[in-house]
């Protein structure tokens, strides 16, 4: 039988009141050490370039530690699949205005839309991968905070050696309440 009521809270949560009904910044005992991740050997070679590109900007904010590398890995395996098959999209419509003399809208239109042997039309399968890649690129920019929104959202860990960032201030609740 299935356990009856809310799940309990995490000791965490427990000690914090919490009238606003936010939820609560979990990630405030959390604080890996500021490192960089080795580049796995299985990127695409586009994905290696991306991962090269933006280490060091991700380093310098202190947004990188080595529990990232599978995260960061994705990002830019999925970032070099997106750009390898845009690329090979331009790639076709060239080949389509050239060959079948179309032009361009007529060949972008061609080139996203094929034709099943019952002769409906539907988004082609590369056209339907390149979005779900950007899709996914998206998603993995939102966790590092790479885009302009997700920046705001960003916790960065706060390591006092962290070349460039000043040293965290240890947070006393009380302290306001002590008099010299």
């Amino acid at each position: 039988m299935g356990k009856r009521g809310p799940a309990p809270k995490p000791d965490a949560l427990k000690s914090k009141v919490n009238r606003a009904k936010r939820g609560a910044n979990l990630a405030d005992g959390i604080k890996p050490d500021v490192a960089t991740p080795d580049c796995p050997d299985w990127l695409c070679l586009t994905g290696k370039g991306e991962w090269m590109r933006v280490v060091p900007h991700l380093q310098k904010c202190g947004l990188l530690s080595h529990l990232d590398m599978a995260a960061l890995a994705l990002y830019c395996q999925s970032y070099g699949r997106y750009v390898e098959l845009e690329n090979g999209m331009t790639a076709r419509i060239k080949k389509l205005q050239a060959v079948q003399k179309l032009d361009y809208i007529e060949a972008v239109r061609t080139a996203f839309i094929d034709t099943t042997p019952n002769g409906y039309q539907q988004v082609s399968a590369l056209a339907s991968t390149i979005r779900n890649l950007k899709d996914e690129v998206l998603r993995y920019l939102a966790q590092f905070g790479m885009s302009p929104s997700s920046r705001t959202r960003v916790v960065v860990s706060n390591q006092p050696d962290l070349p460039g960032m000043p040293a965290a201030e240890p947070h006393d609740p009380w302290g306001g309440f002590v008099t010299h």
